[in-house]
């Protein structure tokens, strides 16, 4: 009933409805309007938008606006009072500067006639507009005023609502509000002390003062006076806090949590900064003592209600509840122990902190039924994600990581002590028939692993830890085979002793086998989901740590291993999957001969996981993984492999496959021709046409880059088969078609590396006009590419065909006309080529590709010399300097360089000579500096290498070329393989300085040479 082509208000000559008019009634055409644009119909909400584009500008337009979403007499219901005020707050974040005086006005006027609104859904919205108005309106005193006459001669509900815009205006108006705003801070102090307000309303003071005092501290060097008076009013801030946490007597139970909860909350954010720090210590105690004890008298309540019933994860919604309270006081403890002053609180209290907060950890029953169901989210856990339901425990489980880690003698005495206990009280409370009592000894089993978990054997046996340490793995072991356990405790005495693995092969060898015939039996279908995967991951872990090739072969297939992870598989998904897919691996390595005898079926549930993981990447990964251990491990495995996976891999090359399938079939593909055999025979080598194809017709980004892959390996490894068959034109108009403009950067991404390939081996047979129709496609797509990887590749295939012969492509370059974008003209390919080259030189910056473009730079000049094409061309205009000047700069740039890495490197070689090794002493964290203002002894930079330039570790190398990975890396091994990997640039960049004939003109660039050649001769004979 609108038309978006007509103005809802009158022109700035015609200002439309006066402010009278508006307030009259319902506002029916802008309703019409917000409901448009709250419609589920696209095609209306499109009209709607076009409508509000036309008419938010207009005069009157955002008064009527700001009457309908703030006044409950509009008539509108709330969702589009909502949509109202949210147009609101854009229009005045986008054009308050071009509202005409009348609107703005009428807009701050029905802001402060609403601030007391009575819809919760509506206020936040609301001060959301207020905070705009203010932040692109400047000064307003009259919002100061009103919030002031709230807080002081307000009801209740008002001077609540008035709290909320001010905590909003100090969190998003940054200094200049806070210092406007500062004379409110008294009035809500009043209001947060008097027992008589609400206790909602005393919360909301303490949130609005930790906000205005926040701002402060951040920006303090902008407002110091103002920071040091706030500083002044902290302490009966601080006596607010601890009255909120003692409560009063009419206050329910919820309010007494919720205030507390505040209180604590407010301190935890506040400790944060260091500056206030000093300010807290003597404010912190009376606030943590009611706190705790308040926790103290929680804990049966909710021991009852939660730990030991199921409440749905009700305990885990309430944003203010007991279990909030217990978390947020683990993190104030947290907190607490950055900073020596804090930390000296804490100092004689750890154990009486640890036995009232450490009950709280106890599995509760919801958690109990998330994780027998979905052993994912048990999965989850145990890697320390956030997940649902596990605030209190993983909150916990880092407040004993920090207190050990600060104060560690006191800590490592107290939680060792509370282990014990734990233990005891459990085992008692089980003969007493508690049938919870398994939780109590499923947590000791959990803080003794986060206790001792990635300390080593030596420093654990030294440890307070050392005498409790056969006692915990005595109790883990038990429950391993204990089938009448509760079925959590024994997924966590597995995942202890997995935990403990170093301790568990070092000190009770003996007991291997029957831990690892534990996990077999527990393994079995038959077992609960959550205890299976927990013993999967056990029975993995203590694998690699047997050598007895008969009991190894006689778990995996008489305890039926196997056939259990087998089934476990074919049921898993998320992080399930990604385990059972870790473990065959690991039994794949490990057991290789014993694999072979169940060869196809194990081919055949590859297949299974691989057709049903194409739409998870990691997943797709780990079968790739997986695929190549057994391929590498065996060549028996390779053509089980074979056998079972290609008929699917050639279905899936066909056209009329899915791209996602494709894609996934060529890097399995590639995956098996990396451990064929060859001459390459059979479904593989009938592969090869239709992966051609698929690259001739896919436009897909990582299909390409994966196939450029496949077809590297397949040159590499069988390149006779390659000619015989007559693939050698196919492949080139692959590359023609990869280099051409239809393809994006990514697509081509590694074009380059295989048409390096091509030239090394069928180069000497490619025709003339072939290197130069190469030439023409490779100078072309250089002038087009933009991702800096494809130009510096691309260069290195340019740079190689000079390298091989310099005259030919001189010459072909010379009298070529290269076409640089559409509409454009053309280019001499030579001239452009130079161009481009010289303007990305230094982001050329992988090791190989350094070594081949400088040195072919070098070459090109020497060209110069004997070359009136090369000598008398001017790159990029006749006044730029002569070619061979340019080039000598850049040669120059690139031995700055080497210097440059080469000193870094010393440095950094000398740095960390110099940082003294970590103490293993058993002090007690009594640092005079806080712990987030000590100097960082090493810096990022120090431990990232310029790209490739440092040899990569053996076991690297040996990883990717023998099975380690997904087959070894193609590109990988051509970079290995390349004689200019090993060449000394520096060296070889020096010597041509050394060498030059004749002196450039440009002094500057004299010096530069001669500078840079000292510093490299300087270094010595290794340079």
């Amino acid at each position: 009933s609108f038309d978006h082509r007509a103005p809802l208000c009158g022109s700035a000559a015609d200002p439309g409805p006066s402010s009278g008019h508006m307030a009259a009634g319902p506002d029916v055409e802008l309703g019409q309007l917000l409901t448009a644009l709250c419609s589920d119909d696209r095609a209306t909400r499109t009209t709607a938008e076009a409508a509000l584009a036309g008419n938010r500008q207009f005069a009157g337009f955002a008064a009527r606006l700001a009457t309908a979403a703030t006044s409950p007499g509009s008539g509108l219901p709330v969702p589009l009072r909502q949509m109202a005020l949210t147009v609101l707050k854009q229009l005045v974040n986008d054009h308050w500067t071009n509202l005409a005086a009348e609107d703005g006005a009428k807009v701050q006027q029905c802001l402060l006639d609403a601030l007391a609104e009575e819809s919760s859904a509506l206020r936040g919205l609301l001060h959301a507009c207020v905070v705009h108005v203010r932040l692109k309106g400047g000064p307003w005193p009259a919002l100061t005023e009103r919030l002031g006459a709230g807080l002081t001669q307000g009801t209740a509900h008002e001077a609540s609502c008035c709290v909320e815009s001010v905590t909003a205006l100090l969190e998003e108006g940054g200094i200049e509000v806070a210092i406007m705003l500062g004379p409110l801070q008294e009035p809500m102090l009043r209001l947060a002390a008097s027992d008589t307000s609400p206790p909602t309303l005393r919360r909301r003071c303490i949130d609005a003062h930790a906000a205005g005092l926040t701002t402060f501290v951040a920006a303090r060097e902008a407002g110091t006076g103002a920071l040091q008076a706030a500083l002044a009013a902290l302490p009966p801030w601080l006596a607010v806090y601890a009255a909120l946490c003692s409560g009063c007597e009419d206050w329910s139970d919820r309010d007494r949590v919720g205030c507390a909860f505040t209180a604590v909350r407010t301190l935890t954010r506040l400790s944060r900064f260091q500056p206030l720090r000093a300010w807290l210590v003597d404010g912190l105690e009376p606030v943590l003592r009611p706190a705790c004890l308040l926790v103290q008298q929680i804990e049966g309540g909710y021991t009852q209600a939660v730990i030991d019933a199921d409440d749905d994860g009700a305990s885990d919604e309430d944003e203010a509840g007991p279990a909030q309270l217990v978390a947020q006081l683990m993190e104030l403890i947290q907190a607490m122990l950055l900073g020596p002053q804090l930390r000296a609180l804490l100092k004689n209290r750890v154990r009486s902190l640890l036995q009232l907060l450490v009950p709280f950890m106890r599995v509760t029953e919801a958690q109990c039924r998330i994780w027998t169901e979905d052993p994912n989210e048990f999965l989850a856990h145990e890697e320390d994600d956030r997940v649902r339901g596990c605030a209190i425990r993983l909150s916990g489980e880092y407040l004993v990581g920090e207190l050990l880690g600060h104060l560690k003698r006191e800590a490592a005495k107290a939680v060792s002590g509370l282990v014990v206990e734990l233990l005891e009280r459990g085992e008692s409370a089980r003969r007493s028939g508690d049938a919870n009592a398994w939780k109590v000894t499923e947590l000791a089993l959990l803080l003794f692993g986060v206790a001792v978990g990635g300390t080593s054997v030596k420093a654990l046996q030294r440890s307070e830890f050392g005498a409790l340490l056969p006692t915990a793995l005595a109790a883990a072991g038990r429950l391993c085979g204990d089938k009448a356990a509760p079925d959590l405790l024994r997924a966590r005495a597995f995942a202890l002793l997995r935990r403990l693995g170093d301790a568990v092969c070092a000190l009770v060898p003996a007991d291997l086998p029957a831990l690892l015939d534990a996990a077999a039996c527990a393994l079995a279908p038959s077992e609960p989901l959550v205890v299976r995967v927990s013993a999967c991951r056990a029975f993995c872990r203590f694998l690699t740590a047997v050598s007895d090739k008969p009991l190894r072969d006689r778990l995996l297939v008489e305890r039926g291993v196997l056939t259990s992870l087998g089934s476990l598989m074919r049921g898993a998904d998320e992080e399930l999957l990604h385990l059972t897919l870790e473990s065959l691996c690991v039994i794949v390595r490990q057991c290789i001969d014993t694999i072979v005898s169940v060869a196809d079926e194990l081919s055949t549930l590859i297949l299974e996981i691989w057709q049903g993981s194409r739409a998870d990447p990691l997943v797709g990964l780990q079968v790739l993984d997986l695929v190549s251990c057994a391929s590498a491990g065996d060549q028996r495995l390779q053509l089980s492999m074979e056998t079972v996976l290609m008929p699917c891999v050639l279905r899936d090359l066909q056209p009329e496959s899915d791209p996602h399938a494709s894609s996934s079939a060529v890097q399995l593909y590639g995956v098996l021709l990396k451990r064929a055999a060859v001459p390459l025979a059979g479904l593989l080598w009938q592969g090869v046409q239709p992966l051609v194809a698929l690259v001739m017709r896919s436009e897909e980004s990582g299909l390409l880059e994966n196939a450029c892959d496949v077809m590297v390996c397949l040159v590499q490894r069988s390149p006779a088969q390659i000619i015989d068959a007559g693939l050698v034109v196919p492949m080139l108009q692959c590359v023609e078609r990869l280099l051409g403009p239809g393809l994006d950067d990514g697509a081509c991404f590694f074009v380059g590396p295989f048409l390096t390939l091509l030239l090394e081996k069928f180069g000497s047979s490619f025709p003339p006009h072939v290197v130069a129709g190469l030439l023409h496609a490779l100078v072309t797509r250089l002038a087009r590419a933009k991702l800096p990887y494809l130009q510096q590749e691309l260069l290195v295939v340019v740079a190689r065909l000079l390298h091989q012969d310099m005259p030919g492509v001189v010459t072909a370059l010379a009298n070529a006309q290269v076409s640089v974008n559409e509409g454009a003209g053309s280019r001499n390919g030579m001239e452009l080529l130079l161009s481009l080259w010289l303007a990305n030189a230094e982001q050329v910056r992988a090791r190989r590709a350094r070594n081949v473009t400088i040195t072919a730079l070098c070459r090109l000049h020497d060209r110069c010399a004997e070359d009136e094409y090369l000598r008398s061309l001017r790159v990029d205009g006749m006044s730029a300097p002569p070619l061979a000047e340019r080039l000598l700069s850049a040669i120059v740039a690139a031995l700055e360089f080497e210097n440059e890495r080469c000193r870094r490197s010393t440095e950094h070689l000398k740095k960390a000579a110099d940082i003294p090794s970590d103490d293993d002493g058993d002090d007690d964290g009594g640092d005079d500096l806080d712990d987030d203002d000590k100097r960082q002894q090493r810096l990022l930079e120090d431990y990232i290498d310029l790209e490739d330039d440092s040899d990569e570790d053996e076991e690297v190398a040996e990883l990717l070329t023998s099975g380690g990975g997904a087959g070894g890396d193609s590109y990988f091994d051509l970079e290995r393989s390349d004689p200019f990997h090993s060449l000394d640039l520096r060296r070889s960049a020096v010597e041509f300085l050394a060498q030059l004939k004749q002196r450039p003109a440009d002094e500057a660039l004299v010096a530069r040479i001669t500078a840079a050649v000292h510093e490299a001769s300087a270094a010595g004979p290794g340079m």
